[in-house]
């Protein structure tokens, strides 16, 4: 008997290709570029304070806000690898934001990208909620809570 949540060998690496191409469209500010690349019911899921973004206008919204404001904010990062899986293509970095008063933090980060049927679900990512709070602006507020699994 099939698993109906399996994916072919042939679904995967398009989906992971996709993934790594939305983290490129990301990192030159292509806002058309990045959002092609997620299906209409978009997500992101923030962990550890289990918060939830969703749809295709506040994902654009984000994307508006992270490209005119908080990617300014990145002083750097560092990748420490991602892994293509079945499933997802998941990433580790360390992201250095600078702060107004001159001030420097290192965020650890892990974020999974999960696949959909034709696109990106979203993205699911595990950092501290400070980092939330730069990165998403105020967006954040509109975020709703995950409920307990």
């Amino acid at each position: 008997m099939s698993d109906p949540t399996s994916r072919s060998e042939s679904t995967t690496p398009d989906l992971a290709a996709l993934a790594l191409r939305h983290i490129e469209a990301e990192g030159r500010g292509d806002l058309e570029g990045t959002l092609a690349t997620f299906e209409d019911d978009a997500f992101f899921e923030l962990f550890p304070c289990a918060l939830r973004i969703t749809g295709r206008e506040r994902v654009r919204r984000y994307y508006d806000h992270f490209f005119s404001v908080a990617r300014h904010c990145v002083a750097g990062y560092v990748d420490h690898g991602t892994t293509r899986g079945a499933h997802a293509l998941t990433t580790e970095m360390t992201v250095t934001i600078a702060y107004p008063d001159g001030s420097r933090r290192d965020f650890r980060t892990l974020t999974v990208f999960p696949y959909g049927t034709h696109a990106l679900r979203g993205e699911r990512i595990y950092a501290d909620t400070e980092f939330f709070r730069v990165i998403f602006g105020p967006l954040l507020a509109e975020a709703e809570p995950i409920p307990p699994a």
